[in-house]
């Protein structure tokens, strides 16, 4: 821009000479997917690592220079200040070890260095970086807010997006007016305006370039299962759901899923199914409880809001009486789910994460729609009996309390090789829950065929859990088989088809 037809308003002469830089940026890959809310919690994190070495160096330098009369007049740091911000944002995504978890991505060390550079050497042109970068935060701040609000499903309350929150800045309208007017009592000459213009206009190129880098990490993070260069830059809870995309696929699409609603079934496929969970729930919350002080578990460990044993106890003894313990067996692939559990536990606990997190946050999801149909398809009282399974009395809000345990998950420090066994359990994990699944179809397929599922017939597909000391008894109250009438069995087919849907889709909300 030829400097004798500037604007004579510094402000002025900055928002015209970096209109294109400012559209290159604003128009960048990662920005135009962050705005349609394409964000995910590894990419807002990686973002935020990113932000937090740009502005404890820029930070740095506006103190250095608080007092320098080319920066003096712009200096707000009460209003402005991100770094702080950042740190608590950084807290609830990485957890309290957050400063050991971060690494400064080489795009962002550039910027750093040319802030350190500019402070140190040529604090006149420090206003280019403070004006491209403040003003830019109150100008987009709220919209990118609102955005990863609503991707991320973050709280209401702030937490996690305290860096696009300005708290005592009351109108940002009449902020950035004086904040431009003050801009425009800075002195400078023709040669030292050129180089303003020009430092903002770089500005704009690093920004781009973190950007650039930011879509590139994100990238090969999700190829890789949140290992970027044999670094821990991804969330773990991050990485499990991408790791696990194909095995959810698996899960939604799998045959009792998808034949939920042929046929009648009776009672007992459902008092099967609360069977085979019981024996699974028994054998993880054993291990939970062995390990509850493991440094590689203790964080995620939440006996009294998520443990399912009990409740499975209280539908079981609903079901079939008293004697219960007495009445049911564990069937085969139950049996090698708890068999794995149980290894894992005792042998690899660093492991015991991806059980818990793939069938606690599961039945999560799930769990209010499930006990609302379960109540009406069997006609249960609705003072949870028989539903028991479904109620988590102790977690207030499902989508905060799942919020609260990914951010602890986060914290569990895992080196690449141990984050790899991570992701591969779950996913043996599912493995696991899809057998569960697939002989509780061929069961079900036995009872459309004969009408009803006989004792025999269970017993010659169900196996007592080899090597565990459990109370199995016999199948007696399963030799039941009391067929539904017409409306009541289609009710259940429906509950039955939801159970899976709630155990298999509903880790889509993970």
């Amino acid at each position: 821009m030829d400097t004798g037809s500037m604007p004579t308003d510094l402000s002025e002469a900055l928002k015209l000479a970096t209109k294109e830089s400012h559209e290159l940026a604003e128009n960048s890959e990662f920005m135009r997917k962050f705005l349609k809310g394409q964000v995910t919690r590894d990419d807002f994190t990686l973002l935020l690592d990113s932000l937090y070495f740009i502005y404890t160096a820029l930070e740095e330098e506006t103190e250095r220079n608080k007092d320098h009369p080319a920066f003096a007049p712009v200096h707000f740091p009460s209003e402005l200040n991100r770094k702080e911000a950042l740190e608590q944002d950084l807290e609830y995504f990485h957890g309290p070890e957050w400063k050991s978890r971060i690494e400064c991505p080489k795009a962002a060390g550039n910027y750093v260095s040319r802030l350190h550079h500019v402070g140190r050497d040529e604090p006149a042109l420090l206003v280019a970086h403070a004006y491209i970068r403040y003003l830019g935060d109150l100008s987009g701040g709220q919209m990118l807010k609102r955005v990863a609000q609503k991707a991320l499903e973050l709280p209401s309350t702030d937490e996690g997006v305290a860096f696009f929150t300005f708290d005592r800045v009351t109108s940002a309208t009449k902020f950035k007016q004086l904040y431009r007017s003050r801009m425009n009592t800075l002195e400078a000459d023709g040669e030292t305006l050129q180089r303003i213009l020009d430092e903002a206009n770089g500005a704009f190129q690093l920004n781009v370039e973190v950007f650039d880098e930011l879509l590139q990490l994100g990238a090969h993070n999700q190829r890789n299962g949140g290992v970027v260069n044999g670094s821990m830059l991804g969330d773990l809870s991050e990485a499990l759901k991408l790791a696990t995309k194909d095995a959810h696929e698996l899960a939604e699409n799998s045959e009792f899923m998808k034949n939920f609603q042929k046929g009648q079934v009776t009672r007992d496929q459902f008092k099967l199914l609360l069977a085979s969970l019981y024996f699974i729930y028994t054998a993880l919350e054993e291990e939970t409880e062995r390990n509850k002080d493991h440094p590689a578990f203790a964080p995620v460990h939440f006996p009294s809001e998520l443990n399912r044993k009990e409740a499975l106890e209280q539908d079981l003894e609903y079901f079939h009486g008293p004697e219960w313990k007495s009445r049911i067996e564990c069937p085969k692939a139950a049996g090698n789910y708890v068999s794995r559990l149980h290894h894992v536990g005792r042998d690899e606990p660093e492991l015991l994460v991806a059980h818990a997190y793939i069938r606690y946050l599961g039945d999560l999801s799930g769990g209010q729609m499930l006990k609302r149909v379960a109540q009406k398809a069997l006609q249960l009282p609705s003072t949870d009996e028989g539903a028991a399974f479904f109620t988590f009395d102790r977690v207030t809000s499902a989508t905060k309390f799942k919020q609260l345990y990914r951010s602890r998950m986060n914290t569990l420090e895992a080196d690449g090789e141990t984050r790899q066994r991570i992701l591969d359990e779950a996913n043996r994990a599912f493995q696991l829950n899809m057998e569960v699944f697939d002989e509780l179809q061929r069961l079900s397929s036995g009872s459309e065929r004969n009408g009803t599922v006989h004792g025999n017939d269970i017993r010659k597909r169900a196996a007592v859990v080899q090597g565990r000391s459990m109370t199995t008894g016999t199948a007696r109250d399963l030799q039941s088989h009391e067929p539904l009438t017409d409306g009541s069995g289609l009710r259940f087919v429906l509950l039955l088809g939801l159970v899976a849907v709630a155990l298999g889709i509903g880790w889509y909300l993970l």
